[in-house]
């Protein structure tokens, strides 16, 4: 099954010509075309800036029942202590995942071999492109899939240590990275001293996150998971979104699967199934970027040790896999001109309705990022990502206590999308609860702007 025309200095070569132009490209396309965040990524900024200039997470500075908006405590910390040395969130999160990215390529470089058979081969350097593309766009929207991908990494290469210390760190990387604990602490002799000693190291991460709750916020449960996870997205169209993503993940399965290593196999499954049906939001489409981090388990993959048995069908899945990553390509070229329109629709929108801003206004908007984050006035999310009581107030259609609350809060200004720039129609079902609800029918309109086609952002006076 070897292919003996190369030497080992001749993979070597490969592999560092390889290194050298998957990193430049990567690279050169961070030069290029960086300045694709998203509007959540705002949120996070909000929380870093916050927590660095008054020492306080909170999306507003609002005392009253603080919930958090953002999932991610580690990611906002590390924004946060550049932000306190005076570097801004929205700068220092290109070099944190240029660097991170840098290592990730060399890892997975490291990890190939080139002196296998014509499959390995494509497989390894169709990975490589894939993977090159994938980062670069998880880079650029200001999020923690880069973060997140090299700590599940460091995590996976101690997976069978008793003194895995990079497992206090997945609950605040992303609290769903909770169930690799679970899997890791079982992967010791129950009620031995290994497994006590796992299960103290991973309780540590569990404590820091809940006592970092208890600290600083009122409402225990991140607001995200309650806006964005659901019991049931089953259909069709789920499904098939499903057997593309096995598909993809499909050689790691089964190699995880013919070692017996059921442990590392288990948590993989469990978030490719609950990212596809359970979490339902825009920014979680872009880029596929929950499901981004598990491509650490590619970085231990080998292709050619892969083909050992049943190679006629392991190669029809290396092609299948291989075919499915450039399709998924086409997606993310998608997703990367929704996010350019969407930007575009903020700077016609959003930003110029900062410029009337001022320290005096309290304003609600339904893109909790952009406003918040680049305006002196006191923001609030009309969703509820950021706010506990609007939250659960819209989830159960409680018209009295949105009103209420919203009236409770002295907001002047309120900020609703509309699909007419001649009378407002609600975007969706929530901005028609919350029009009618506000009865802003009734109250002056300040402003109407521009958004991405077929939107308009409608400014009205509530007091």
């Amino acid at each position: 099954m070897t292919d003996c025309n190369l030497s080992h200095s001749q993979n070597i070569l490969w592999k560092r010509i390889l290194f050298a132009f998957f990193s430049l490209t990567f690279l050169i396309l961070l030069l290029i075309k960086h300045d694709l965040i998203i509007d959540d990524s705002f949120i996070t900024f909000q929380y870093s800036k916050n927590f660095a200039e008054h020492f306080k997470p909170w999306y507003n500075l609002d005392p009253e029942y603080q919930g958090n908006g953002q999932t991610s405590l580690l990611w906002m910390w590390i924004l946060a202590l550049f932000a306190f040395i005076q570097i801004k969130p929205e700068n220092s999160f290109i070099v944190i995942n240029a660097l991170i990215g840098l290592f990730l390529i060399y890892r997975l470089i490291s990890a190939f071999d080139f002196r296998g058979n014509i499959f390995s081969k494509i497989f390894n350097i169709s990975f490589g492109i894939f993977f090159t593309v994938w980062l670069y766009l998880n880079s650029t929207h200001g999020l923690e899939s880069v973060l997140a991908l090299i700590i599940l990494y460091q995590f996976l290469i101690k997976f069978d240590s008793d003194k895995n210390y990079y497992s206090i760190l997945l609950p605040l990387i992303r609290p769903e990275f909770a169930v690799f604990q679970i899997f890791y602490i079982l992967n010791s002799k129950i009620f031995s001293k290994d497994f006590f000693r796992r299960l103290c190291i991973s309780a540590l991460g569990i404590l820091l996150f809940a006592g970092f709750y208890l600290i600083f916020f009122d409402f225990y449960i991140p607001l995200p998971l309650i806006l964005k996870s659901h019991l049931s997205t089953f259909n069709m169209m789920s499904v098939k979104v499903f057997i593309g993503y096995l598909i993809v993940f499909c050689p790691i399965l089964l190699q995880l699967f013919e070692e017996k290593k059921y442990l590392k196999l288990l948590p993989l499954f469990i978030l490719i199934y609950y990212y596809t049906f359970h979490i339902a939001s825009y920014s979680s489409s872009i880029y596929i970027r929950y499901l981004f981090p598990l491509t650490a388990y590619f970085l231990f993959f080998s292709a050619e040790k892969f083909q050992d048995k049943w190679s006629i069908i392991k190669k029809i899945i290396l092609v299948a896999t291989v075919l499915r990553m450039f399709d998924l390509c086409t997606n993310f070229y998608e997703s990367m001109q929704g996010v350019e329109v969407t930007k575009k629709g903020f700077n016609t929108s959003y930003k110029e309705w900062t410029k009337h801003l001022t320290k005096k206004d309290r304003v609600s908007i339904m893109d909790a990022g952009y406003v918040a984050y680049y305006s002196p006035s006191l923001t609030y999310d009309g969703y509820g990502l950021n706010d506990a009581i609007f939250l659960l107030a819209l989830r159960s259609k409680d018209a009295d206590t949105y009103k209420t609350y919203f009236n409770g809060k002295n907001i002047n200004q309120i900020g609703l999308v509309s699909t007419s720039g001649e009378k407002f129609v609600p975007r969706g079902l929530t901005e028609s609860f919350i029009y009618t609800t506000l009865d802003l029918k009734k109250r002056e309109i300040l402003y109407i702007y521009p958004m991405d086609e077929g939107f308009y952002l409608y400014i009205f006076k509530t007091r």
